[in-house]
């Protein structure tokens, strides 16, 4: 009889875990081919994003995906009516791309939603996405696909925290639309203006890769933002990889994932709880428990040196990453504390 019960209780107790449980990608655009995969999952990648549309191709880079466990954003649009719709219900799809900066294109309404009613119709099983080039759109796409996507590459001619003031927005128009409960995922720029090209031919070309410091403090704003996964665009930019063509900058990228996706657990299962200490602006902070602890992600999203809580100086608030804790926080540095 006990043995029934507990056994019903430790039933009761996966799923609860299993429905509290949400996945939180780290993927990254621009994959062209199967070699590439093994590359970036080492660098801590979980998921790759192509803009290559040849099903056989895409069956191709599916297969060595979920050899290496990384999940697929594909374009459906070829895979549609053809051959491999049936073999694309196995790859291992995080989601569908629907189209990529409509807003930007001036892509109707109408037109983001027959895709979507048709990807839905051979793929019921899998999520859609779409990403939106800025937070608030002329057009309304926030609640077209199962996750939205925004991107916003602000270095070097906007302010670092226009990321996430981006995310937010895109957060209240989702809100506004009825799908303030689906995922948002935010895409992170690591490539450098100067390799695209300027909407102004007479302007001077600017442009840099972000620092580690930029890409890092981008991440953890997008996250006490709200997002809830991450890409980084892109793999591949003037025909050259990153890890071939600027080695130390795929280094500085390989840094922040391997950090995020040791954070990952507490990203996916940890429940929000309260910040240890009032926080205020440009101070961010966003706090989670999980395995009886708790864990705190405090940004500086400023500028100038803040000064940080005295309270956060106590030993039992260890830095889990970033540097050691001193009194001032310097401008735009991310500290994660474990307590």
């Amino acid at each position: 009889m006990w043995r029934n019960k507990f056994c019903l209780l430790i039933s009761v107790f996966l799923a609860t875990a299993a429905a509290q449980s949400a996945p939180f990608p780290l993927c990254i655009y621009g994959i062209t081919n199967p070699a590439e995969i093994k590359t970036v999952k080492k660098a801590g990648f979980d998921c790759i994003q192509t803009y290559r549309t040849n099903p056989p191709t895409l069956a191709v880079l599916a297969k060595e995906a979920k050899k290496h466990d990384l999940q697929v954003v594909f374009y459906p649009d070829k895979i549609l009516g053809s051959a491999y719709e049936e073999q694309a219900q196995t790859w291992p799809v995080l989601a569908w791309y629907l189209a990529d900066e409509p807003d930007v294109w001036n892509w109707s309404r109408a037109r983001i939603l027959e895709i979507y009613n048709k990807t839905k119709a051979a793929f019921p099983e899998h999520d859609t996405t779409l990403v939106i080039g800025q937070g608030k759109t002329k057009t309304s796409f926030y609640d077209l696909p199962d996750t939205l996507m925004v991107d916003w590459y602000p270095v070097p001619h906007l302010p670092l925290v226009s990321f996430g003031d981006q995310l937010a927005l895109a957060r209240q128009g989702m809100l506004q639309s009825g799908a303030g409960t689906n995922p948002l995922w935010g895409v992170v720029q690591i490539f450098d203006w100067k390799n695209y090209k300027q909407h102004r031919p007479d302007n001077d070309r600017i442009g840099r890769f972000p620092t580690e410091e930029e890409i890092r403090f981008m991440s953890y704003h997008g996250i006490v933002n709200g997002v809830n996964g991450l890409f980084y665009f892109i793999f591949n930019t003037a025909n050259k990889t990153l890890p071939e063509a600027w080695p130390k900058h795929w280094e500085k990228i390989s840094n922040v994932i391997r950090e995020l996706s040791r954070f990952k657990a507490v990203l996916e299962n940890g429940l929000a709880a309260e910040n240890p200490v009032p926080i205020h602006a440009p101070l961010m902070a966003k706090s989670w428990t999980y395995q009886n602890r708790r864990y705190t992600v405090l940004i500086n999203a400023s500028g100038q040196a803040q000064p940080l809580p005295p309270l956060l100086l106590e030993r039992k608030y260890k830095t889990l990453y970033g540097r050691k804790k001193a009194d001032l926080m310097l401008p735009y540095q991310v500290l994660v504390f474990r307590y």
